[in-house]
C-alpha cells in the first residue's frame, strides 16, 4: 500500500505540474496573441524612425559612417536604409549598387538582390559574388547561375584597342597624368607632375625632353593639365604645387597658374593667376574649343573660367555648386553647350548663353559615376570610365546634343587596364593612359609600400568600334517597341 500511494502521489505532483505547464503555455500564448501586435507596432515605429532619421541626412561622408556602424553591428536592416539613402544621393554609383546587393543578401531578399545583380549585368559591368563573404544566402539557385555566369562575359576582354606608345618605368614616377597632342610635328606631349617638366614622344624621335621646369619661386610648377591649339601654335598648361610636386614650399604651397608657351618651340609666352587671397588654388581641365576659347575649373571651388581666343584676360564665368568632383569638360561643336563629368555625380551640361547647370541624364537608371575623361566627337561623346568594373570606353550617342538615345562599350576590360588615367580625341581614335601611375602612390605623393613603377602604357582606341552594329540593335529594338505598343 505504501508503495501504491507513493505512486499515486507521484502520479497527482506530475498531473498538478502539466496542468501548470499548461496553464503557463496557455497564459504566454494568449499574451503573445494580446502583445506580438503592440511589439511588432514598436518594431515598425522603430524602423521608421531611423528611416526618418537617415532622411535628414545628406552628408555622405557622415552616411558611409553610418553604414559602417550598422554593418558591423550586423543591424543589416539599418545598412540598407542608409545605402537605400546614399544611392539616392548617387544614383549613378554601382559601388554603392553593389553594396546594396550584399544587404539585401544578409537578409535573405533573393528577389531584391537578383533584380539588382541584373540591372548592373546588362548595364554591362562585372560584379562577381562567387568568392565574396555575406552573400551565401543568395547562392545556389538557378538565377543566382545565369547572373553569375553573365558577369563573367562582362569581364572579359572587349575592343581592338593597340598599345600606341609606353614610356619606360624610369620615367613613370615623374606621374604623366595627361596628354596634348600637336598636329603639325605628330607628337604627343606629356607633364610632369612631379617636376614640371613637359616631355614629348614621336615615333621619329622617341620619348625626350621639350619644355624645361619652372622656378619653384614663381612657377610655373608641377604640370596639372595640358591643351593644344593647332591653329595658333599654342600649347596651354595648368600647373599646381601639389605636395607631388618636388618644388612645393610652404611660401609656395596652394599656387596655381595658367601658362600659354608657343607649340612649335615650348618659349613661354605668358602666365596668368588669380589674385592672391589666401585660399588654395588648383586649375584643372583644360578644354580648348573649336573656336579657341579655353576653359578650366578651380577643383577646389568648382568656379568656371575662360580665356577667349586672342584675350589676355581669366574670366570668371560661374560657381558650379552642388557638384563634388569634376574630372572633365568638353563642349558640342556649335559652342553652345559644355558637357562636364563629375566622378561621383555623373553628367552635367552647362548652358553657355544662361550658364545654367542641369543633369544631362535625367533619369536613375544607368551608371555613369566614375568617368575622368570626356570628348565630344561628332555629335555623341565618347568618355573614359575608369570607376566601374569593368573598366572601359563608352561612347554616347546624342541627339541635338541633349538627349543620350543609346550608349556602348567601345573598349573593356583589357589586360594592360590597371588605372585608366586621362586622353585626347586625335581623329577617330582616343589615346590614354591604360595603368596611370597616380595609383602607386600616396596623398603626398611617395610611391606605396609593395608597388614599383611600370612603364606607362599610352593606349589607342578606335572611338566607333562596332557602332554600326549597336545602331542596327537599337533599331531592330525600336521597331519590336513600336510594333508591340510600346511606343
Amino acid at each position: 500500500m505504501p508503495r501504491f500511494e507513493l505512486n499515486l502521489s507521484i502520479v497527482l505532483r506530475s498531473y498538478r505540474n502539466f496542468l501548470t505547464t499548461r496553464t503557463m503555455k496557455k497564459i504566454i500564448f494568449i499574451c503573445l496573441i494580446t502583445f506580438s501586435p503592440l511589439i511588432f507596432a514598436q518594431a515598425l515605429d522603430s524602423v521608421d524612425a531611423y528611416n526618418n532619421e537617415i532622411a535628414e541626412i545628406n552628408d555622405i561622408g557622415k552616411l558611409g559612417e553610418l553604414a559602417n556602424e550598422a554593418l558591423k553591428a550586423e543591424n543589416h536592416l539599418k545598412y540598407e536604409i542608409v545605402l537605400n539613402k546614399l544611392i539616392e544621393l548617387r544614383p549613378f554609383d554601382p559601388n554603392l549598387k553593389f553594396a546594396l546587393v550584399k544587404a539585401y543578401a544578409l537578409q535573405d531578399k533573393k528577389t531584391e538582390a537578383y533584380n539588382l545583380l541584373i540591372e548592373m549585368q546588362k548595364a554591362g559591368l562585372s560584379y562577381p559574388i562567387g568568392d565574396k563573404k555575406g552573400f551565401d544566402l543568395i547562392k545556389g539557385t538557378k538565377v543566382y547561375d545565369y547572373i553569375e555566369d553573365n558577369m563573367a562575359i562582362n569581364a572579359r576582354p572587349f575592343g581592338e584597342g593597340k598599345t600606341a606608345f609606353e614610356v619606360s618605368h624610369n620615367y613613370s614616377g615623374m606621374l604623366f597624368e595627361n596628354l596634348a597632342y600637336d598636329e603639325k610635328a605628330d607628337r604627343f606631349l606629356l607633364g610632369s607632375v612631379r617636376s614640371g617638366d613637359i616631355y614629348q614622344y614621336s615615333e621619329k624621335t622617341g620619348f625626350k625632353s621639350f619644355i624645361n621646369k619652372g622656378d619653384p619661386a614663381t612657377g610655373p610648377w608641377g604640370v596639372i593639365d595640358l591643351v593644344a591649339d593647332n591653329k595658333d601654335d599654342l600649347l596651354w598648361v595648368a600647373s599646381a604645387t601639389l605636395p607631388h610636386y618636388t618644388g612645393t614650399t610652404q611660401a609656395n604651397f596652394g599656387k596655381a597658374m595658367i601658362s600659354k608657351y608657343k607649340l612649335s618651340t615650348g618659349e613661354l609666352i605668358n602666365n596668368y593667376q588669380m589674385p592672391a587671397n589666401n585660399q588654395p588654388v588648383l586649375f584643372n581641365n583644360l578644354h580648348l574649343t573649336s573656336g579657341q576659347d579655353l576653359y578650366f575649373i578651380n577643383a577646389f571651388s568648382n568656379d568656371l573660367f575662360r580665356i577667349k581666343n586672342g584675350s589676355e584676360t581669366v574670366e570668371p564665368l560661374a560657381s558650379l555648386k552642388g557638384l563634388q568632383s569634376i574630372k572633365a569638360i568638353t563642349s558640342n561643336s556649335k559652342e553652345t553647350i559644355l558637357y562636364l563629368s563629375d566622378f561621383e555625380l555623373g553628367l552635367f551640361v552647362v548652358n553657355l548663353e544662361t550658364m545654367q547647370l542641369a543633369p544631362l541624364v535625367r533619369t536613375a537608371k544607368g551608371f555613369f559615376a566614375g568617368i575622368n575623361d570626356l570628348f565630344y566627337d561628332n555629335g555623341d561623346l565618347v568618355a573614359i570610365q575608369s570607376g566601374v568594373q569593368p573598366a572601359r570606353l563608352m561612347r554616347y550617342v546624342m541627339k541635338e546634343d541633349l538627349f543620350m538615345v543609346n550608349m556602348f562599350p567601345i573598349e573593356a576590360s583589357q589586360p594592360t587596364f590597371k588605372s585608366l588615367g586621362n586622353g585626347i580625341l586625335v581623329g577617330d581614335h582616343v589615346y590614354y593612359a591604360a595603368n596611370s601611375q597616380w595609383a602607386n602612390v600616396d596623398a603626398l605623393g611617395r610611391l606605396l609600400p609593395e608597388t614599383s613603377w611600370e612603364n606607362l602604357v599610352v593606349m589607342k582606341s578606335p572611338t566607333k568600334y562596332k557602332m554600326e552594329e549597336h545602331m542596327e540593335r537599337m533599331k531592330r529594338m525600336e521597331e519590336i517597341k513600336r510594333k508591340r505598343g510600346y511606343k
